[in-house]
């Protein structure tokens, strides 16, 4: 089966709005990368927005930079090998291309974190991160690929923070985004082996801010609240097609939404000197990805075509988390935690290369702290991932449609290497609160 020139063009405007919206697709809900700390992750994110990542918490709770002496810088990075297939059904059209086997790319995400005290009460900070991310591959040919054949997704978020030690019992702190996002795909425009291919990329830098606070009641107990913004992309980039009458030329677009903004609540609570038991709690607001529409801006087609308009239907996402920290000696501290995650994604909208579904997390950790200076964090966590279906009716742009099945699931395995730079006046006790 093959497009004429005008489907050609409207399927690509389709393929741009896939573009925006899929990656990452078992690592966490929607395209969010979740791991940006191996301590927090060793208990599967339990507590982290109350300060159980150490200094990493800043990415969800700026205020956690309190329980931060001196001056300190943390690197991380994480390894995720993820799993998701696609397998059509035998009532699609397309079926006879093939399944795309495990169409999630593995990769590795680094993040940095810096802070600094500068008195008694005011700590800055700064953090690197990768908050969207990753990507798929279906391969040509596959059944799918008339709804997409390759995503990339790249994101860099710098943020800047400050945090206030008001008294003994509360912090806030507060922090600028500023995020370049940067996506790219390709689709094939025909249902045969080697189909022509489209090209759609954009990029461009968006701002948002960080905010957040910790309360410490009483002796052991500290609550943090944490929020992410929502940040506005107006990306800019370009459509090739390889048909009349592009011929491979570049048409100009514009492709406006809006990024989802989270809230994080975690709980530190020390039970003894050697046990802590953590809990957490993140909301992400998924449905701010809800009508996406590309527009030329000029080139082939005059400006201000609508090229196309999806209604991805996304709803809101949300992860309970609970685990636990054990202080063995000085040097060597454990960590496990158990989380389920609520997906943004169900078998009514999902989509061929967002191949999201619900999830059951399980992880453990460890620190080792080698002297008052150095310490390094390790952690590994299998995430199960839910079967589902997906199911996408014809369309004026693709007038056929596709019933497929998806499993999927990851291993994540991460490291930190923590170091202070300046000299501890005092050493700290072995059981020392973060």
């Amino acid at each position: 089966m093959s497009f004429s020139n005008s489907r050609g063009i409207l399927l690509g405007g389709a393929a741009i709005v896939a573009l925006i919206v899929a990656a990452g697709q078992a690592q966490a809900g929607g395209f969010a990368p979740r791991e940006q700390s191996a301590e927090g992750q060793g208990a599967s994110f339990a507590g982290v927005g109350a300060g159980a990542g150490g200094l990493s918490a800043m990415f969800w709770n700026p205020a956690t930079l309190t329980n931060i002496p001196g001056w300190q810088t943390s690197l991380q990075l994480s390894g995720i090998l993820p799993y998701a297939s696609n397998t059509p059904s035998p009532a699609t059209p397309t079926a006879a291309l093939g399944a795309t086997g495990n169409q999630a790319g593995s990769a590795l995400l680094p993040s940095t974190y810096m802070s600094y005290q500068i008195n008694d009460q005011l700590w800055a900070g700064l953090a690197i991160n990768t908050p969207f991310g990753l990507g798929t591959q279906n391969p040509r040919p596959s059944a799918p690929q008339l709804w997409g054949l390759t995503t990339t997704v790249f994101s860099t978020d710098i943020n800047p923070t400050l945090a206030y030690k008001i008294n003994e019992y509360v912090s806030v702190g507060a922090g600028l985004e500023v995020m370049y996002f940067k996506v790219r795909q390709t689709q094939g425009l025909a249902a045969v082996a080697a189909p022509p291919v489209a090209i759609l990329q954009t990029d461009k830098w968006g701002v948002g801010f960080t905010a957040g606070v910790t309360l410490k009641p009483m002796a052991g107990t500290e609550i943090g609240i944490g929020y992410r913004s929502m940040v506005k992309q107006n990306t800019k980039g370009t459509a090739t097609f390889p048909q009349a009458p592009f011929l491979g030329v570049p048409n100009p677009i514009t492709a406006n939404f809006n990024l989802p903004e989270t809230v994080t609540i975690g709980l530190r609570q020390r039970i003894t000197p050697e046990i802590t038991l953590l809990a957490g709690y993140e909301w992400t607001n998924w449905s701010r990805i809800d009508t996406l529409t590309a527009i030329s801006t000029g080139g082939v087609t005059p400006a201000g075509t609508v090229l196309a308009t999806q209604n991805l239907r996304y709803k809101n996402g949300w992860m309970a988390s609970l685990g636990g920290e054990y202080q063995y000696n000085p040097q060597w501290k454990f960590r496990g935690g158990v989380a389920f995650e609520k997906a943004p994604i169900d078998n009514t909208n999902r989509g061929v290369t967002l191949l999201d579904t619900d999830r059951i997390w399980t992880s453990l950790g460890a620190t080792y702290r080698m002297n008052n200076k150095l310490s390094f964090d390790v952690a590994y966590s299998h995430v199960f991932g839910k079967s589902g279906t997906i199911f996408i009716p014809a369309s004026a742009t693709i007038p056929i449609s596709y019933t497929g099945t998806t499993k999927a699931h990851v291993d994540i395995i991460s490291v930190g290497l923590n170091y202070r730079w300046d000299d501890p006046k005092v050493t700290a006790p072995i059981f020392a609160k973060h």
